[in-house]
């Protein structure tokens, strides 16, 4: 009986090897459910029961899936394995309801001589199973897949990802059976070899696939990066990264299986730590830390040793080009300065130097850029970024890219130029210094403005010095009784014998108007720009000195008052009148205001009266 009892539970787990799905969890809720009312014994003998039926079921689908192919065939299959994970579970709660009675004191009877059995039987069967699972076909990553469409790579990758879970599963149940056996007190000496052989086994697959798989990776990568529109290629990096993170989740749960036996897994949790490519808790053991370190260290150390010699090549070919730019920015300069020295333009100050200052920096612009693509670095993302951070910083500088344009209208139309006097946004001086952002202005009194371009271009712009010659307006007057051709003749000599009055245009010297308290006279001669304050004085002072030596008045306005006096209230009557002002002598007496009592009013020339 026992003979067959073996022969029926070792064919159960060759059954259960021959794949692992999801156990039956109707079947096994309903057992734990009528499981809290029986006892010991009852408990026992209905889980030995349903083991023995699970087993009696397979054997009947084994023989049915015989004489069955295709879909069908693989439909009992599925059901075969199934029942043999269904079996496989009951075993162990057989085992575990044995450990119990044995723990509360009670007897277990016979019971613990089959959860004995079926401890014993289960290790070796599942490693050999284990190692068939991982030597199918399917499971190679060296299989030559290149004459395989995309969807038989996918419909590959799903049974390979089937076949990783089975053989977890099996390992996971191996070490629930070592657990087990160790509770009941049963050698395990051979259990754990089997399952430490096993683990890693599993795990230096493991470890190999998933490094192929990285190094397709980056292969795909590559391609893709050079052919963007492929979907062939696009379909298979999906494909790829799906069977990375596979192969890395199973590594893990490997690695977490062994290290509860005490295994050497620092290993492959540093190539964990490389496939996921961010950090995880695995860094916080110091040994794995230690060892990434030291590999980090080392692979820095070979590439350093193998790409040395042709990074400093690199370098100094770059400090070489960089150098040759800077010499060639630098005659670049020169011959960009003598082309517009020599060039019939009349070009201002700012755009001369901005012409030149150009021209250098794009040859010096163009080495740079060339030395960098020696370094290898690619120069096309670098300029995209460049002209993505130009249009950042552009938004935000709104009112300055608005002095930026004043400066280039500026520039254009040239209103003024370093050196001329000017009148503009409200300012008045000479501009000392201009740029395409601001120009700086010295008044007169020695101070330093700098205005904003577009406050100088959005106003009225004067230029006092842009034309070569200018104009001096002068207004000079002399008393009504005075001798109008004798000040006219003095006005002329003065303006005639001032070496730096224009001949051509003509000065005009001529009688204005007639006001209220002198005749006007308008001086008006024309000098070289640069004179224009010097004649201005210089005629000013002459004509008050000659005037003074010809006995002409220069007159400032008087009032004639007129007092009534009567049996009225007295009122006082004050109106202008142009009256003849006394001679002013040279020695500076001062004229008189007249004022009369009586209403014919003073001896001065005109009618005063109202």
């Amino acid at each position: 009986m026992r003979a067959i009892y073996r022969g029926w539970f070792g064919a159960m787990m060759c059954l259960l090897l021959i794949g692992l799905l999801p156990t039956n969890s109707l079947l096994a809720q309903g057992a734990a459910e009528k499981s809290e009312e029986l006892t010991y014994e009852e408990k026992a003998a209905a889980l030995d029961a349903e083991i023995n039926a699970l087993i009696a079921d397979n054997k009947q689908l084994k023989t049915r899936q015989a004489q069955e192919e295709g879909q069908y065939a693989a439909i009992l299959s599925r059901r075969i394995e199934e029942n043999a994970l269904s079996a496989l579970d009951r075993a162990h709660r057989l085992v575990e309801l044995v450990i119990e009675q044995e723990a509360a004191g009670g007897d277990p009877g016979r019971f613990r001589e089959r959860a004995v059995e079926m401890l014993e039987l289960m290790p070796e069967g599942a490693r050999k199973y284990i190692n068939g699972l991982a030597s199918d076909p399917r499971m190679s990553m060296s299989a030559d897949t290149d004459d395989m469409s995309v969807a038989q790579k996918i419909a590959l990758e799903a049974d390979r990802e089937r076949l990783s879970q089975r053989i977890l599963t099996l390992e996971k149940g191996m070490l629930r059976n070592l657990e087990l056996s160790r509770k009941l007190g049963l050698d395990t000496t051979g259990q754990q070899e089997a399952l430490t052989r096993a683990l890693s086994d599993s795990a230096e697959n493991l470890s190999v696939a998933l490094e192929m798989t990285q190094e397709k990776s980056r292969t795909l990568a590559r391609q893709l990066g050079a052919l963007p529109a492929d979907t062939d290629l696009a379909a298979l990096t999906q494909v790829n990264n799906g069977r990375t993170k596979r192969l890395s989740e199973s590594l893990r749960e490997t690695v977490t299986m062994m290290e509860t036996l005490d295994l050497d897994v620092v290993r492959y949790r540093q190539q964990l730590i490389g496939s996921a490519g961010s950090v995880t808790t695995d860094i916080f053991n110091l040994e794995v830390l230690s060892g990434l370190m030291a590999r980090w260290f080392e692979s820095v150390v070979d590439w350093i040793r193998e790409n040395l010699p042709q990074i400093l090549f690199n370098v100094l070919l770059f400090l070489a080009i960089v150098w040759i730019a800077l010499m060639l920015s630098r005659i670049a300069r020169r011959l960009t300065t003598r082309g517009l020295d020599r060039a019939p333009l009349r070009l201002s100050r700012l755009l001369r130097r901005m012409i030149i200052s150009t021209a250098a920096n794009l040859v010096l612009l163009l080495g740079l850029l060339f030395g960098l693509a020696q370094l290898g670095i690619s120069v096309g993302p670098l300029l995209a970024g460049l002209g993505i951070a130009g249009f950042i910083v552009g938004f935000a500088l709104q009112d300055t890219l608005g002095n930026f344009a004043s400066g280039m209208l500026i520039l254009l139309y040239r209103p003024y130029d370093v050196g001329d006097m000017i009148e503009a946004g409200g300012a008045l001086g000479k501009v000392s210094h201009m740029s395409l952002v601001n120009t700086t202005i010295l008044t007169v009194d020695n101070q330093t403005l700098v205005l904003p371009n577009s406050k100088i271009w959005g106003d009225v712009i004067k230029n006092v010095t842009a034309q070569r010659e200018r104009r001096i307006d002068l207004v000079f007057g002399i008393g009504y009784s005075d001798d109008i051709p004798k000040a006219e003749k003095v006005l002329n000599e003065i303006v005639d014998s001032h070496s730096k009055i224009l001949e051509d245009p003509e000065p005009v010297v001529r009688l204005h108007a007639l006001g209220e308290s002198s005749v006007d006279f308008v001086v008006r001669p024309w000098v070289k720009t640069e004179d224009y304050w010097d004649v201005y004085w210089d005629i000013t002072r002459a004509v008050k000195m000659r005037f003074d030596e010809e006995e002409i008045s220069i007159p400032f306005p008087q009032r004639d008052v007129h007092i009534f006096a009567g049996d009225e209230t007295a009122i006082a009557a004050v109106t202008p009148a142009q009256i003849e002002q006394p001679k002013v002598a040279p020695s500076g007496a001062q004229p008189r205001d007249d004022v009369d009592g009586d209403s014919d009013g003073g001896d001065g020339g005109g009618d005063s009266s109202n």
